[in-house]
């Protein structure tokens, strides 16, 4: 699939989404849908991805946009339905796909862990949202498997939580595992989180890969958890959300450098 050409004064706008028509399409599409997680996460997590999707829109990209959202989807299906990009949705194993194909996008397989071929060239825009945490391997090697993706001056997006964030030095305190056992997956496996990264570290992985860092942002994402005394703990600790470096996460715009070559 190739990304759509937009040249001359025929270039369409971007479209602007209000919260109430973000909270309605995400109701009716998302809610009560299991993607990868259990359908309580998704009620928990509307918050967090209204944040990341006025990240995306911000960019500006006009509809028809080419856009692949890696993992779990649910970006992917708020993208179509929101910005009218054309989407597809890849991921490590087929646990979202029924839920994909039924909203009507594209579903593929891609494992980032090891090198593949990508499900698309030319692309606008790769959302990679809470992934990268996800897999044994340096950023920067995950991230030129991207490129590859991306047509040059193309955007990757990531959110991945921030390795200073007030919950783990909580856990670090109570003798508590903040990471899971490190490990290479088994093809189609997917792990816990394996890594968390600071902002600086984020930002060296990013500049390895060939990316031009746009923005690199600590937010305070709404995750309030998925159990009462998280919810607590979290209500208990939003006065630490005004330490920009102990935020729960990092959101990343990400530019293709225009001189950069695919290998």
């Amino acid at each position: 699939m190739k990304a759509s050409e937009h040249t001359g004064s025929s270039r369409p706008e971007a479209i602007e989404v209000s919260r109430a028509r973000f909270d309605k399409v995400y109701d009716e599409c998302v809610l009560d849908r299991t993607f990868v997680e259990d359908i309580d996460y998704y009620y928990a997590s509307k918050t967090r991805f209204w944040l990341a999707f006025q990240n995306i829109a911000g960019i500006g990209l006009p509809p028809g946009s080419v856009a692949v959202d890696i993992g779990g989807g649910i970006m992917g299906v708020l993208m179509s339905r929101l910005l009218q990009f054309d989407v597809i949705v890849a991921d490590v194993n087929d646990r979202a796909r029924t839920d994909i194909e039924k909203l009507g996008l594209r579903f593929v397989l891609i494992d980032l862990f090891r090198d593949a071929q990508p499900p698309a060239e030319n692309v606008d825009l790769v959302v990679l949202q809470e992934v990268i945490e996800h897999i044994p391997q340096p950023p920067y090697m995950v991230m030129r498997r991207i490129v590859g993706m991306l047509k040059p001056g193309g955007r990757l997006f990531l959110t991945t939580p921030n390795g200073h964030r007030f919950r783990n030095l909580v856990y670090m305190a109570l003798g508590k595992e903040i990471l899971g056992i490190y490990r290479y997956p088994e093809a189609g496996e997917a792990l816990g989180h394996q890594h968390e990264y600071t902002r600086k570290q984020m930002i060296w992985q990013s500049e390895a890969a060939g990316f031009e860092v746009e923005r690199a942002d600590y937010v305070q994402d709404g995750w309030t958890g998925s159990s009462l005394k998280a919810r607590v703990a979290w209500f208990l600790s939003q006065p630490v959300g005004l330490i920009g470096y102990m935020r729960n996460s990092l959101f990343f715009t990400l530019r293709r450098s225009s001189a950069e070559t695919s290998e």
